[in-house]
C-alpha cells in the first residue's frame, strides 16, 4: 500500500469519525429537543385537564371523579383518557376510538407513587407519548389521568436526519477521499519524479544525472537539494576510486605480463641445470627441483592474476556454436593425466552428444581444469572425482526458463565447510581446509567469472567428511 493511500485512509477515517460524533451529537439533541417538547406539551395539556377535574365523596364512602367535557382539551394527534384506581375505564377522548391508551399493572404501580410520570409505549400501530397523573383523594388513589400524544411525526423527522446525516456524512466521506487522494497524488508527483529519476541513475550507474526540481524551496526542495549533493559527493568519489582502480588495474596487469617471461625464463634454466647436473649432490638437485615448483608456482599466481586484470577491465572474447560433449571429452582425457593415485570416472549419455552450447572453448576448458584440479589437490590417495555430462532441462538460474545444460565435478575429499561454500570463490581466499595444499586462491574466482561471462551458473553442494560437488549451468542452443 503506498504512502498517499495510507494517508488518504488516515485522513479519510478520521474525518468519517468527527463526522460520527458531531452526527450523533446533532441526533441525541434533536431527539432530546423534540421529545422534550412532546412531554411538556402532555404535561401541560394535563393539568389544563387536572384544573377542571373535581372528585367527591359520595354516600357510603364512595368517590365520584367529575370531569368536563375532555374532547374540548383534545386534538387529533392528543388523547385524554381517565381511568380508577382498579384500571377501569371512566372516560375518554372521541378520538381514541376503540383503541384506549394502553395500561399496565407497572403504570398501576407506578401511580401508587402519587406522582406523575411519563412512559413511551406502543399501541396497535402508533407510538405514544404517554404522561400519567395520579388523581389523590384524602391520601388515596382513586384514578389516574393519562394524557397521550403520538409519536409520529418525532419518529419521522427523526428518521429523516438520519438519513440526512447518514447520506450526508457517506457523501462527505466519498468526495473527501477522492479529493484527498487527488491532492496527495499532486502533493507526492515531486517525490515520484525524484524516485524514477533515483531509480534511473541506480539502474544505469550514472551518477553524473542529477534530480531536476522547479518547486518552492520546502521540504521537498530541501531533500532534492541534499539528494544532488549526495550524488555530487558520490560521482566524485566513484570517479576517484574508478580512476584508482584504474592505475590498479593497469599495473597488475603490466606487472604480470612482465613477470611472465623471467620466470619461464628462471623454470627453465632450473630444469636445464637439473639435467646437466646429474651427478651433483643431492641437496643441490633438491633446491634446484624447489626453484622450478616455485617458478611453476608464480607463473600461475600471475597468469591468474592476468586474466583477473583482463576480466576487470571487461575484456571481451568470441563465442562459437560448439558440441559440449566433444569438449568435455577433451576435458576428461586431459583430467586422467591429473593424478595417478585418484581413481577418475567420467559420465556422459549418448542421448546428448548433439548438445550445442555457444562458448569460447578454450575458457569453457580452463573452467573445468580449474575444478578438476582442485577435486584431485583435496581427494586423498584412494578416492575418486567424477565428471558427470547432466542432460538439457530447465533449471534454477536459466532466466526467463532458458533451457540449460549442466557439468557436474565431484570428489570424495573433505568436504567444504557450510560457512566457507560462498567464500571460496572469492579472490585469494582460502580457508583452513586448505591450509595443508599449494594454490594460489584465484582458480575459482577465474572460473565464477568465465561462467558468469557465458550467462550460466556455478553452484556447490558440499558435505564435511564425504566431498563436493561443483556444478556449471550453461545455455543450450536449442
Amino acid at each position: 500500500m503506498s504512502v498517499r493511500l495510507r494517508l488518504t485512509l488516515l485522513y479519510t477515517g478520521l474525518l468519517a469519525l468527527t463526522l460520527s460524533i458531531f452526527a450523533s451529537i446533532v441526533y441525541v439533541n434533536m431527539y432530546r429537543t423534540l421529545y422534550g417538547e412532546i412531554d411538556q406539551s402532555v404535561y401541560s395539556m394535563a393539568h389544563s385537564v387536572l384544573k377542571s377535574v373535581k372528585i367527591t365523596r359520595a354516600p357510603y364512602t364512595l368517590r365520584e371523579i367529575i370531569l368536563p367535557d375532555v374532547d374540548v382539551f383534545s386534538s387529533p394527534d392528543t388523547y385524554i383518557q381517565v381511568v380508577d384506581a382498579e384500571g377501569r375505564l371512566y372516560t375518554h377522548s372521541r378520538n381514541l376510538g376503540v383503541q384506549l391508551l394502553p395500561l399496565s399493572e407497572s403504570t398501576l404501580t407506578n401511580a401508587m407513587q402519587r406522582k406523575g410520570f411519563y412512559e413511551t409505549v406502543r399501541s396497535a400501530s402508533r407510538k405514544l407519548r404517554i404522561f400519567n397523573v395520579p388523581l389523590i383523594l384524602d391520601g388515596n388513589l382513586v384514578g389516574i389521568l393519562q394524557v397521550g400524544r403520538t409519536l409520529h411525526q418525532v419518529d419521522e423527522v427523526l428518521n429523516r436526519l438520519k438519513i440526512l446525516v447518514l447520506s450526508g456524512g457517506l457523501a462527505t466521506v466519498l468526495i473527501a477521499g477522492l479529493l484527498g487522494l487527488s491532492m496527495a497524488k499532486m502533493a507526492f508527483r515531486p517525490l515520484e519524479k525524484i524516485n524514477a529519476t533515483a531509480s534511473t541513475i541506480q539502474k544505469g550507474s550514472d551518477l553524473g544525472r542529477r534530480i531536476e526540481y522547479t518547486g518552492p524551496q520546502d521540504e521537498l526542495g530541501m531533500l532534492v537539494v541534499t539528494i544532488n549533493s549526495m550524488l555530487e559527493r558520490l560521482d566524485t568519489a566513484y570517479r576517484k576510486l574508478e580512476s584508482a582502480n584504474e592505475v590498479q588495474r593497469r599495473f597488475v596487469a603490466d606487472a604480470s605480463h612482465e613477470l611472465r617471461t623471467p620466470l619461464t625464463t628462471i623454470r627453465g634454466n632450473a630444469e636445464l641445470l637439473i639435467k646437466m647436473q646429474q651427478d651433483r649432490p643431492a641437496g643441490e638437485i633438491d633446491a634446484l627441483q624447489d626453484i622450478v615448483s616455485e617458478a611453476e608456482r608464480l607463473t600461475r599466481l600471475v597468469s591468474g592474476l592476468l586474466a583477473l586484470a583482463r576480466a576487470d577491465a571487461g575484456q571481451c572474447f568470441d563465442t562459437s556454436s560448439v558440441e559440449l560433449a566433444a569438449v568435455m571429452d577433451d576435458i576428461a582425457q586431459g583430467a586422467r593425466l591429473l593424478s595417478e593415485d585418484v581413481q577418475f570416472e567420467y559420465n556422459s549419455t549418448p542421448a546428448i552428444k548433439d548438445l550445442r552450447v555457444n562458448v569460447n572453448a578454450d575458457l569453457i576448458k580452463q573452467v573445468f581444469f580449474i575444478l578438476l584440479d582442485n577435486a584431485f589437490k583435496y581427494t586423498p590417495p584412494g578416492g575418486k572425482v567424477i565428471l558427470t555430462l547432466e542432460g538439457k532441462s530447465g533449471v534454477p538460474g536459466g532466466e526467463g526458463g532458458i533451457c540449460m545444460v549442466g557439468v557436474t565435478v565431484s570428489d570424495t575429499g573433505p568436504g567444504i565447510p557450510e560457512e566457507d561454500r560462498e567464500r571460496v570463490f572469492g579472490r585469494f581466499y582460502r580457508g583452513d581446509f586448505a591450509r595443508g595444499t599449494s594454490g594460489s586462491g584465484l582458480g575459482l574466482a577465474i572460473a565464477r567469472w568465465i561462467v558468469e561471462q557465458h550467462g550460466g551458473t556455478i553452484g556447490i553442494r558440499s558435505t564435511v567428511g564425504e566431498g563436493s560437488h561443483f556444478t556449471v549451468y550453461l545455455p543450450a542452443v536449442i
